[in-house]
């Protein structure tokens, strides 16, 4: 076994070191194309003697591949060795010898390449004669152009430097491999003795994987029956498994989940016998030393308690706690079966999350898509009926507008005016909608006297607002804070819908009254068809129209939608109260002195109490 790995090694190394000769075999043909270009500044033999370097360092490159691929002898790796040093060596430091100009020439560096590929042959000997070939190299070509030419082109005290470093790399690379030689070769008689006492420990061996195999196989058979919609179930039923699996007499799955404001705890979703908590509860690893150990993200064995993280991607989302009623009871073995069973039970949790997560944002997409559509649809079909009303007569009196009568001028005149403010209160309606949901709209807040509040409010619906009784409640105050335009507009939708589905004649009556110390209630209560059980929870929705609004509703189904965006906006909340042939009643409560940036509780529609 010991032969097989330092044949194994010893091609791993030959094969990471032809691709480094592939390198600098590029770098030396680079080099060679530069003094190519500077031919006029080079000697006679720089540009043919780098060209003969480079060549055959490709062509000893190719045949050490050849070699290294067939050859499974150790004595002929350690021959080609040598023999790939010595190439290394002649043509990294011929190319440094040709192309070393200047002191200012980075080209030396890569001479340091040959005590690094020594440290990895044969450790520090092999760091040391690297470091050795370039000191001498560089001493050598110095000293050849103080004799040949009477010049010196990087000085003495550069080249102490160069060689002092190369033995820096070389001694530290040196030692490194040479110390990781001697922890192989101890590792290697740790394994022979660890295969010695390896029959001894076969029948424990055997039964971890057998359990580990019985656990396994259950997580799947569990992950592939159980969706993400009752994944607290399939936690409880996986702990349980896996306690009476181990013969565990406590042991719990815990979820990591972030709180309202950022903390971090873990849920126990899955509780077998006592461990220390109940199901549901939460373990703050400020305050629990399970759920600080969980937090840690690193397997703990404290008896009479282990607890081993479920990570996934290097993220801590759970963890896996078993307690004993006794200490001694669980050891070192039975930390790591329950890391390993921690590793698997994360990526069940994951997966289960994952699911969540794509069906959220499928049935997201879905209802923006729905809303998308019906957007178009009804913005198409609103916005054409007034621009055709308005078209045609525009049209007729255009063509024909001297043969009309005044009074039919007048008439035309009247329908293209009410069509253009039915258009103007639909573009309204969006832009109110988008400013609200955008959180861009803004209140304007001053003392308001009520009754003559609504007495306008009333006057300008026209002939029909003679139809609406105004009255002031018990105790209800004359004035209070509010954005009045705001207002007028939430009260304007509820009388327009409550005299447009009350009989002709029917009165509407609307009243101001004080439930409860400052607040201020409105009242709208009509005498129409009143509203089907099925309808209540959905009449405040976006772009929805009731089959008794069918007849008679010309926009988008954005009235009662604005009505409750402005009213929580305002800090206040919308009530109905119905029943079919018995009319509808509508109350908006609102904060008499004070506006609130936030609903003060959830419209009637989505309240449970």
């Amino acid at each position: 076994m010991a032969t097989e790995r330092t044949v194994e090694d010893a091609r791993r190394l030959e094969r990471q070191l032809v691709m480094l000769r592939w390198l600098v075999a590029a770098f030396g043909a680079v080099q060679v194309g530069f003094a190519v270009r500077d031919d006029a500044k080079n000697p006679d033999f720089t540009t043919p003697l780098g060209a003969a370097l480079v060549i055959g360092l490709i062509a000893g490159n190719l045949l050490i591949s050849s070699v290294v691929r067939g050859s499974g002898d150790p004595g002929r790796l350690r021959t080609l060795g040598l023999v790939a040093f010595a190439l290394d060596a002649t043509a990294i430091l011929g190319l440094v010898w040709l192309a070393t100009d200047s002191p200012a020439d980075p080209v030396w560096v890569l001479g340091y390449l040959l005590p690094l590929e020594g440290a990895a042959r044969w450790g520090l000997p092999g760091a040391l004669v690297g470091a050795g070939l370039f000191l001498g190299e560089e001493i050598a070509r110095e000293l050849n152009l103080a004799v040949r030419d009477k010049v010196v082109t990087v000085g003495w005290p550069a080249l102490a430097f160069r060689g002092g470093m190369a033995f820096v790399v070389g001694g530290v690379a040196g030692s490194f491999s040479s110390s990781l030689r001697r922890q192989a070769a101890l590792a290697d008689q740790r394994a022979r003795e660890a295969e010695a006492a390896a029959e001894r420990a076969e029948a424990s061996a055997r039964r971890e994987r057998q359990a580990r195999g019985e656990v396994a196989a259950f997580h799947a058979a569990v992950l592939a029956e159980h969706g993400a919609e009752d994944l607290e179930a399939t936690l409880q039923t996986t702990a349980d498994a896996i306690a009476r699996e181990l013969g565990s007499e406590a042991l719990g799955i815990l979820v990591r989940e972030r709180g309202i404001v950022g903390e971090t705890a873990f849920a126990a979703l899955g509780v077998h016998g006592d461990p220390g908590y109940l199901r549901g509860q939460r373990l703050s690893p400020v305050a629990d030393p399970v759920g600080l150990a969980a937090f840690a993200g690193e397997p703990v064995l404290a008896s009479p308690d282990i607890v081993a993280p479920m990570r996934v991607r290097g993220e801590v989302v759970g963890a896996l706690h078993e307690h004993a009623t006794s200490a001694g009871v669980l050891d070192e073995d039975r930390l790591l079966l329950l890391t390993r069973l921690g590793d698997q039970l994360g990526l069940v949790l994951e997966s289960a999350r994952l699911r969540t997560d794509q069906e959220a944002t499928v049935r997201r997409l879905r209802e923006l898509d729905e809303m998308k559509t019906d957007f178009v649809a009804i913005t198409s079909h609103e916005l054409r009926t007034p621009l055709s009303g308005i078209r045609g007569f525009v049209d007729m009196l255009r063509r024909r507008g001297d043969e009309l009568h005044p009074q039919e001028r007048d008439e035309f005149l009247d329908i293209v005016l009410t069509q253009t403010d039915r258009l103007v209160r639909l573009v309204e309606d969006l832009l109110v909608v988008s400013r609200v949901e955008a959180g861009k709209l803004t209140l304007e807040p001053e003392d308001t006297e009520l009754r003559p509040f609504l007495e306008r409010l009333v006057r300008a619906i026209g002939a029909d607002g003679a139809r609406v009784r105004i009255t002031q409640g018990p105790e209800a105050p004359p004035d209070m804070l509010v954005d009045p335009r705001r207002l007028a507009q939430i009260l304007t939708n509820l009388v327009h819908n409550a005299l447009k589905y009350s009989p002709e004649e029917a009165p509407v009556d609307l009243r101001w009254e004080m439930p409860v110390e400052g607040t201020v209630a409105f009242v709208i209560e009509d005498r129409g068809p009143g509203i089907a059980a099925g309808e209540m929870e959905r009449i405040f929705e976006r772009f929805h129209q009731s089959e008794r609004s069918i007849a008679h509703t010309e926009g988008f189904g954005l009235g009662l939608y604005i009505t409750r965006l402005l009213t929580e906006a305002m800090g206040g909340w919308i009530e109905v109260r119905s029943e079919p042939g018995q009319g509808a009643e509508f109350a908006v409560t609102l904060p008499a002195s004070r506006n609130l940036p936030a609903p003060a509780r959830p419209f009637a529609a989505g309240r449970s109490d």
